[in-house]
């Protein structure tokens, strides 16, 4: 008998499994308000700020950042019963199109299986530059749309080119899904798939020009990202949506600064612009179920460094009726998507 006390306590855990009552079931109060920590960042000096609150139980937690202007969104989650520096950094970047601008943003914590909700407010004295080291920038159209470009659009279409013969107005100014302006490409082309086309040959890319940057030649680690607003335009025929947008990657394999379709590789990625507004498409340059080997002329071998032009193709059903991708922010990115 006289052991028996040592018995029991020999036998008490040391620490609870799992989670504790009071996360399970407890009532969730608020201890520490939402506060904000570096307000009126300098995003495009890579400032960065972050969000503190407390908790009475651990939770999960939602963060929602939106542009008054732009209607840009960050979200930023997690489980915890605290919000820090550690778990709630914002380096200004963006979860869904257009980007931030330089703004005010209506910040709103809300919390799963819970209706609290706490609001603030945060102001962007400068929008983060998504082009550095990691990023070759092919074009922004913030300066306007490189008349060195070549491209053909249809008659009836427009775009960069009415007819092979360069439009000098192709640019809309507000509603960018990145900066200012975006080019703008649409049309009703009833004898033709093809509304039109664009080449972006390397020698003209904005950051290649500026920099003599070039690509890494590890296809698994380069993507290729475009911002690419739709209307969701409705075929007369399918029913469906009726914009068929296409990229082809040629590659120059032996550096003569010419692609031959005959001798040398070009990839293709082909998809319906089925959404309305500003959407970001990335794609790895490694991605074989998606970016298809087109000509069989090369090596067969996806080689990057070797990518001499970038053509972006709108096509739609001669007997569909109209299509509209606009487009903003060709750039290429190394590691991951730009919205990763």
């Amino acid at each position: 008998l006289l052991a028996l006390p040592f018995f029991f306590t020999s036998c008490e855990k040391d620490k609870i499994e799992g989670p504790s009552l009071n996360d399970l079931y407890g009532e969730l109060t608020i201890l520490e308000s939402l506060n904000i920590v570096g307000d009126s960042a300098d995003f495009s000096n890579n400032q960065s700020m972050y969000f503190t609150a407390s908790f009475s139980k651990q939770v999960d937690w939602k963060i929602k950042i939106e542009g008054l202007n732009s209607g840009s969104v960050k979200i930023i989650s997690g489980k915890s019963n605290t919000i820090n520096q550690s778990n709630s950094t914002w380096d200004g970047s963006s979860t869904e199109i257009p980007f931030f601008i330089a703004e005010d943003c209506d910040v709103q914590l809300t919390f799963e299986m819970h209706d609290d909700t706490t609001n603030n407010q945060l102001h962007i004295q400068s929008p983060k530059l998504y082009n550095d080291e990691n990023t070759v920038l092919i074009i922004d159209f913030e300066n306007g749309f490189n008349p060195n470009f070549t491209g053909y659009f249809n008659s009836g279409a427009w775009g960069p080119f009415i007819q092979n013969n360069p439009n000098p107005n192709p640019l809309t100014t507000g509603g960018s899904g990145q900066g200012t302006k975006y080019l703008e490409q649409h049309g009703t082309v009833d004898w033709d798939w093809l509304i039109g086309y664009v080449d972006y040959s390397t020698e003209l890319w904005q950051d290649v020009y500026a920099n003599g940057e070039n690509l890494i030649n590890d296809p698994s680690k380069v993507y290729f990202n475009i911002m690419i607003k739709g209307d969701s335009t409705i075929s007369i025929v399918t029913g469906g949506p009726n914009t068929l947008f296409k990229l082809e990657f040629h590659e120059d394999e032996n550096g003569d600064g010419y692609y031959d379709s005959n001798t040398e590789d070009m990839y293709s990625y082909e998809f319906l612009v089925d959404w309305n507004g500003w959407r970001m498409v990335s794609i790895c340059y490694n991605d074989a179920d998606k970016l298809l080997l087109a000509t069989i002329g090369g090596d067969a071998v996806r080689n990057p460094s070797k990518i001499s032009n970038v053509r972006t193709l709108l096509l739609a059903n001669p007997d569909s009726g109209p299509a509209k991708a606009d487009l903003d922010f060709l750039i290429w990115s190394f590691g991951s998507p730009i919205l990763n």
